[in-house]
């Protein structure tokens, strides 16, 4: 059995397959397990055990057709699609092996945005062991699966203070502007925590988050180490596994919180946990608020159809300080 799964972007949905993986590696030992991504996604699966093969795919370097004649020349008995877009429909078409699909219930999801006393749907990850039912296979367990380089502990030590002070990382960034936290708040938060903890704070961001970084990194710069733009994924995921709380949005750094089950605070505005999002982490504290118009929106948007915002300007930082202190003394964070 040669089988290939396909699953291009982004960084969240790429590690919410992680146990779907893993359930197939577990009932299958023997399976030849290849793995399809986009190249910036690749890092996540790098050093996973139970792919056999990792293929990153560079769209600006690489066309479809070209992709397809590489795969065509591995001849897979089975093509598994947990993306479901016009990318993999063309596999699918084009590269021999017997194909499957995993429920998507994109329409399902549409249909919770109109009308919110539908069932909510309890995990992405769900929807992509959907598949499994094929191979009548079932899973272990949902958490996702981040397994990082040995020198894991040079890396951490590399940008990470060596003093004993406790770490709050924040990835304060997100893909769409209505997912991200309101700077003004974050801004609270930081200097609260500075005001009433002895912890070093640590950002986190893509390049185009810089200037967020920048931005929260200057009120103080004894205190706040600002890695925005400055570390790679592998290593803003080493961070992440090293610090003692995360905070964010709904964004991909969020799940990486979860495959390390450290203390989160994860902040969902238009997006909404119902949707199947919510982080599948026994640590994580998820703050939302069920609005008549939320969630409007399956993945984010740039402005908010009712132009007030609620959903992310209601959820204050007085609340969000109560879940710190809450966590602080769960977790003996000094």
């Amino acid at each position: 059995m040669k089988v290939l799964f396909i699953r291009f972007s982004s960084l969240g949905d790429v590690l919410l397959t992680t146990p779907i993986i893993r359930a197939f590696r577990t009932h299958f030992p023997n399976a030849e397990i290849h793995f399809l991504t986009k190249k910036q996604f690749a890092p996540i699966l790098e050093y996973n055990p139970f792919i056999d093969t990792l293929i990153s795919f560079d769209a600006e370097n690489e066309s479809m057709l070209q992709l397809i004649i590489r795969l065509q020349k591995e001849h897979y008995s089975h093509i598994i699609d947990l993306h479901d877009k016009l990318r993999s429909a063309l596999i699918k078409r084009f590269v021999p092996g017997k194909t499957f699909t995993y429920k998507k219930k994109h329409s399902y999801r549409k249909k919770l945005l109109k009308d919110h006393d539908l069932k909510p749907i309890s995990s992405t990850v769900d929807l992509y062991a959907s598949v499994l039912e094929n191979f009548n296979l079932s899973l272990d367990e949902k958490k996702p699966d981040f397994f990082l380089p040995d020198n894991e502990k040079v890396i951490a030590s590399s940008f990470l203070p060596s003093d004993k002070k406790r770490i709050v990382t924040m990835s304060p960034g997100a893909s769409w502007h209505t997912k991200q936290y309101p700077t003004k708040y974050y801004k609270e938060i930081i200097l609260h925590l500075l005001d009433h903890s002895d912890i070093r704070i640590v950002l986190i961001g893509t390049t185009q988050e810089k200037n967020l970084t920048t931005e929260l990194a200057a009120l103080s710069e004894n205190k706040i180490l600002n890695l925005g733009g400055r570390t790679t994924l592998i290593e803003s995921a080493v961070i992440i596994k090293h610090s003692d709380l995360f905070i964010s949005g709904d964004c991909g750094p969020m799940h990486i919180a979860v495959a390390f089950e450290i203390p989160q605070i994860a902040i969902f505005g238009p997006t909404h946990p119902k949707l199947g999002f919510a982080p599948l982490n026994p640590n994580a504290e998820v703050l939302t608020l069920d609005l008549d118009c939320s969630p409007c929106t399956l993945h984010g948007n740039n402005l908010c159809p009712k132009a007030h915002f609620k959903c992310m300007m209601d959820i204050k930082p007085e609340e969000i300080f109560e879940k710190i202190v809450d966590i602080i003394k769960r977790n003996d964070i000094k």
